[in-house]
């Protein structure tokens, strides 16, 4: 029996130069991420004195998709050189931390989990390469989504007017590894939105957090993420671009403020003056964020797949088709 399997389509390999300066920044963001939360976290109302080892493990958990658009269209050998790089170069940058005074050695747990997660995604190939992918994003998304709870009574002041929640700088990830699922369909999404909002309350229930946040954040995920969901799928017809920014137009402020209002509303600080702060740097940061990691997927894209576009990244799924003797399957 011959087994010959056709994508739906095959990316271009981009040259070694961009794919090796894209693995060293993403690298860098690996090992030095974990001491830059835990410095965020010192902020707000009830600051965190450590960050706990389940945080370490989610933050490696969000280049999981990352390591799927770098290493997995390549051959075996070219991705376990480019796999050791990101690996040498991440234990580097967190070993630096450490020597500086600003990171600890558990550190070296958010690469450990990202690297073991992400190479055992990209060589299995019992999986096709599509539900690999599903499954890298739907990691990245859950990831995100707890580690925004994690943070999400951290609050950096900015400038005289506007208090940034720490959570929502996890929002741009969010809405990019959404958007890809999207690719799978409608219940595909669906079943990511309440994998994320049980997680979320299993998580918050395991560190004592209150009842109130923990029903707070299973309602916001729901109504916000079915929203975007929404949205999105009647924009199917337009392009990646048009498709997030307005999906996000409808889901940001209406996650901001109903987070915003039903979790603080009638605590001491949570004065009208400081949610207004709160909800108006919280909108205009998951939008800006949202942007920026929109585009810096296309710039990765460009560079690892050159002379593709990144609407076919986006594009929906077609079915891979397993040749056979005797007929065809699809997978």
């Amino acid at each position: 029996m011959t087994d010959h399997r056709v994508l739906n389509h095959t990316p271009p390999t981009g040259s070694n130069s961009a794919v090796v300066i894209a693995s060293v920044i993403v690298a860098l963001l690996l090992g030095a991420g974990p001491a830059a939360l835990a410095y965020f976290s010192l902020f707000g109302p009830t600051p965190s004195e450590e960050l706990p080892l389940l945080a370490v493990v989610l933050f490696g958990l969000l280049f999981v998709a990352s390591f799927q658009d770098l290493f997995a269209g390549r051959s075996s050998a070219t991705a376990r050189r480019l796999l050791t790089l990101t690996a040498v170069v991440a234990a580097g940058s967190t070993i630096a931390t450490v020597m500086l005074g600003w990171g600890e050695w558990r550190y070296l747990l958010a690469p450990l989990a990202g690297l073991t997660v992400g190479s055992t995604l990209i060589f299995w190939r019992r999986w096709p390469s599509t539900q690999r992918e599903l499954w890298a994003a739907v990691l990245v998304y859950v990831s995100a989504t707890l580690l925004a709870n994690f943070t999400l009574d951290s609050f950096l002041p900015l400038g005289g007017f506007f208090l940034l929640n720490v959570g929502t700088l996890f929002f741009g990830l969010t809405f990019t590894q959404r958007d890809r699922v999207h690719r799978f369909g409608r219940r595909a999404v669906y079943q990511m939105i309440f994998m994320a909002a049980v997680a979320n309350v299993l998580l918050a229930a395991s560190l004592g957090t209150p009842l109130r946040y923990v029903a707070v954040s299973f309602l916001t995920i729901v109504l916000s993420e079915t929203a975007d969901t929404e949205v999105y799928q009647r924009l199917l017809h337009r392009r990646w671009l048009v498709r997030v920014a307005g999906s996000n137009a409808v889901s940001a402020p209406l996650d901001t403020v109903l987070f915003t209002l039903l979790a603080f509303w009638g605590e001491p600080f949570a004065t009208p003056a400081w949610m207004t702060q709160v909800i108006v740097t919280d909108v205009l940061v998951k939008y800006g964020s949202g942007l920026l990691v929109a585009l810096g997927m296309i710039a990765l894209l460009r560079s690892v797949w050159p002379g593709s576009s990144h609407e076919e990244a986006f594009a929906p799924h077609q079915p891979v088709t397993t040749v056979v003797e005797g007929g065809s399957q699809q997978v």
